[in-house]
């Protein structure tokens, strides 16, 4: 039988013989009995199931779902859907193998062809298929074709029958195919068919991607136990790479099983080294190309949710929120949203909460080898820039939440608008903690495109959150790219920029770097007047002496940025220099003095509101107290700190201060404070992690 050339239908049926061969599909080769005059029920039941299935990994909680569905005295239905290449027509069909006994009477099995690069198979062609297989004449049925459904309803009613519509794409692909009561159905499908659950009350399971594990033994199953576990944590790595895809997983394990020579690490590296995974597996030679598969599911998406979908994709990561795509395009939440639902329909992304969305790896590559399709160059350019604008507004805003006493940027109104977007401590750590995978790319992104002013703002946006966390590796990665940014072309940012990464050379011990680039930072804001950036550097410079243990260099330094601030007005600038000068003096053994600036310094934070000012204040104090050996007042001041620093959701500076106030009161003999104190760190453990809250950044434009 030829194949169709044209979207039209066409009847699969008519003029078959005895044994011909029917096509249906790409599962094989179908043989055809020859039509039975009669309109009666074929005495030689049907058994349509292609072979050449063979044993299913990582499915067994599936497969008892489709048990349990298919037990009920009621509507016997089930619907498998998920990403293309997940492995749903595997599933049927191994589920189906394993209890045909279960089905006597028949088991029917027809590709409907909706994704698959070929004419769909209409519902009515399928439908003759199965009556003249059942050896039902067509001269024997209603003239009206509309009624056909009901002679197969009725000629499968009561019995027990098995019917399986593979690959179908909507709800009229079904409709006239659902056998009579008593009978099963299978229903494989890209797309989620809600009628299917309203109409039919059918179990509807979304196929997941593979574990690790259950990769690995995907692979083991078809290469061989022994070479896969000889090379274990390269089979794992491809796993990994591929993020389980099943297609992709089988297709390396074709060409591995192959290519005998080639070892599973060759293959891991192979994989690794194209820019695109799918370019290794598109190049296998097998007939089978995983990005025409997923090709197929964008076929039916109208341009705009086509373009939402290739403009959610250019985001950095995999994890696409609502709320930031609606800055990105400009457009309401109700546009966004529906066209995000329409892809999560489609399988296309998936939903992990409300408003939160997520790619697979295999998805994100096929999407940016096609991106050129859809978008030209100028317009990737441009949205690009947009996606940079936003994410560089949200992480200011972020930003100014956990510390809202920063000095602000150099021209801070050129940077986009987000709308009211206010962000609480809590959901700015959330914020950073999602973006922290995607600033390496941000930033390459904007090298590549000479965004200088982009880099060196990103960076100082990010610098408070990788303080916080103390990620002192990608702190001093991202201001040495920032430094470079701003030589380059951003010249009003590099005695910022210097001055950042001073601070990460400081952290990292590179004590003589941090002097060189805070010397530097000094150097040009002298030059260019600017009193607040020289008084930062020399509090930089001040806890530079504090690390080095000159502590004599770090009060000088403490109260030149003190004297500099208050020159320059900044009153919170001018407590830290008191603040930094009160360290040293508490580590030289003058408590006294320690003790006064310590006051002076608190004083001011509180008169500003500079919570995080008043934080630090107060735990000096009690450093100061417990220093003096002043028991008391030193856990006075370090259970305030305690009560601030827990508001502020910064748990590692409780955990410190907790274990401070462990050993005073132990020490002290305060058996009541003593258990209160350890009762609040077995707390600590269960706490919930503010930084993993789930968060809806603002209101988007309407």
């Amino acid at each position: 039988m030829s194949t169709a050339s044209d979207n039209s239908s066409h009847n699969l049926a008519e003029g078959l013989t005895a044994n011909q061969v029917l096509q249906v599909g790409s599962s094989g080769a179908i043989y055809i009995q020859q039509p039975r005059p009669a309109s009666t029920w074929s005495p030689e039941p049907p058994h349509m199931l292609p072979g050449g299935i063979g044993r299913i990994v990582g499915r067994t909680h599936l497969l008892q779902e489709m048990d349990e569905a298919m037990a009920g005295s009621g509507s016997r239905c089930c619907m498998l859907w998920g990403l293309a290449g997940s492995g749903k027509t595997t599933l049927a069909l191994s589920w189906a193998s394993s209890r045909i006994a279960n089905y006597p009477d028949g088991q029917f099995f027809v590709d409907m062809r909706a994704y698959s690069g070929t004419p769909r198979v209409e519902a009515g062609d399928a439908l003759r298929t199965f009556l003249a297989i059942l050896g039902i004449n067509r001269a024997d049925l209603p003239r009206n074709e509309a009624e056909w459904a009901g002679v197969f309803r009725a000629v499968t009613a009561g019995r027990r029958c098995l019917v399986i519509l593979d690959n179908v794409g909507s709800y009229d692909q079904v409709r006239d195919l659902v056998p009579g009561l008593g009978s099963a159905l299978v229903v494989t499908s890209r797309r989620a068919l809600p009628e299917m659950s309203v109409r039919h009350e059918a179990r509807v399971l979304k196929l997941p991607l593979l574990t690790i594990g259950e990769g690995v033994e995907l692979l083991a199953e078809r290469v061989g136990f022994v070479r896969v576990e000889r090379e274990d944590a390269s089979a794992r790595r491809i796993v990994e790479l591929l993020e389980g895809h099943p297609l992709a997983l089988a297709i390396v394990s074709a060409k591995l099983a192959v290519h005998t020579g080639w070892t599973i690490r060759d293959t891991a590296r192979a994989i690794e080294t194209e820019r695109s995974p799918l370019r290794f597996l598109d190049d296998a030679g097998l007939g089978i190309e995983v990005g025409r598969v997923i090709s197929w599911s964008l076929d039916d998406l109208d341009p705009e949710t086509r373009r939402i979908l290739y403009v959610a994709s250019m985001l950095p990561g995999t994890e696409c929120a609502l709320s930031v795509l609606c800055l990105v395009t400009e457009q309401t939440e109700r546009e966004c949203d529906r066209g995000l639902r329409v892809l999560c329909l489609a399988s296309l992304i998936d939903e992990i909460s409300p408003g939160h969305y997520r790619f697979h790896d295999i998805m994100k590559a096929y999407l940016a080898e096609t991106l050129s399709t859809i978008l030209d160059a100028t317009a990737q350019a441009e949205t690009a820039r947009r996606i940079r604008a936003v994410y560089l507004g949200l992480s200011y805003a972020a930003d100014r939440a956990i510390d809202p006493n920063r000095t602000p940027l150099p021209s801070e109104g050129d940077m986009v608008a987000v709308g009211s977007v206010r962000f609480t401590v809590a959901e700015a750590l959330a914020w950073f903690e999602a973006l922290v995978p995607a600033v390496d790319q941000l930033i390459q992104e904007a090298e590549q495109a000479e965004d200088f002013t982009f880099v060196t703002r990103f960076a100082w946006s990010v610098n408070t959150f990788f303080y916080w966390r103390q990620d002192v590796t990608r702190t001093l990665s991202v201001q040495q790219r920032a430094v470079a940014a701003a030589t380059a072309g951003d010249r009003p940012m590099e005695a910022l920029s210097r001055r950042a990464l001073g601070r990460a050379y400081a952290d990292a011990g590179q004590l003589d770097a941090a002097k060189r680039e805070l010397r530097a930072s000094m150097a040009l804001d002298a030059e260019h007047g600017d009193d607040s950036g020289l008084a930062s550097a020399q509090h930089a410079m001040a806890e530079l002496a504090l690390r080095s243990g000159d502590y004599t260099e770090a009060v000088r330094w403490g109260l030149r940025a003190a004297r500099e601030s208050r020159r320059g007005r900044n009153v919170v600038r001018e407590a830290r220099g008191y603040y930094d000068a009160a360290r040293a003096l508490n580590e030289l053994g003058h408590h006294v003095w320690a003790r006064a600036l310590g006051l002076v310094s608190l004083s001011m934070c509180e008169d500003r509101g500079n919570v995080y000012g008043r934080a630090l204040a107060l735990r000096l104090l009690g450093a100061v107290g417990l220093a003096a050996g002043e028991v008391e007042e030193a856990c006075n001041w370090l259970e305030r700190a305690w009560r601030v620093e827990e508001s502020l959701g910064n748990f590692r500076s409780v955990r410190t201060i907790l274990g401070q106030l462990e050993d005073a009161y132990g020490r002290a003999g305060e058996a009541g404070a003593l258990a209160e104190v350890r009762a609040a760190l077995a707390r600590l453990e269960q706490y919930p992690d503010l930084t993993q809250t789930s968060l809806v950044v603002g209101a988007p434009p309407t």
